[in-house]
């Protein structure tokens, strides 16, 4: 008898487990893009997420998120790169997610060499917005 409890319990546990995935999967896939002076112009892609396998071009903005802030604690040179990459995402929240991880791991000057180059109204936004976190 107390096996058959067990299972049960078991069997209720995985059951909401999983629905509580799927909805935190369903509400990740829902939110809407940002709006604002950080978005870049709809011809960017996010053509960076290849360069870490043919299976992360497609990411949604929270998995690219994701995978900045797994990248930054690799510490090497081809996480790095993807960094640097990532700071032209689309996305002004995964740019500012990478911006950030840059500022980090000690790499500001990556940062302001991108902003140098960008257009001067995102890149100041960037900043300023990587000052308030930092």
């Amino acid at each position: 008898m107390l096996q058959l409890t067990a299972l049960i319990v078991l069997i209720a546990a995985l059951a909401i487990a999983y629905v509580m995935f799927m909805q935190r999967r369903r509400s990740a896939e829902m939110l809407p893009p940002c709006g604002g002076i950080l978005d870049r112009p709809p011809s960017l892609s996010a053509a960076w997420t290849k360069e870490a396998g043919e299976d992360l071009g497609e990411l949604n903005e929270p998995a690219r998120c994701d995978l900045i802030f797994a990248a930054s604690q690799l510490g090497d040179e081809r996480a790095h790169r993807l960094l640097v990459n990532a700071l032209a995402d689309p996305s002004a929240t995964v740019s500012l997610a990478a911006a950030h991880a840059l500022a980090r791991t000690g790499h500001m000057r990556d940062v302001e060499n991108f902003a140098a180059g960008a257009d001067s109204e995102r890149s100041s936004e960037l900043l300023k917005l990587l000052a308030l976190i930092d």
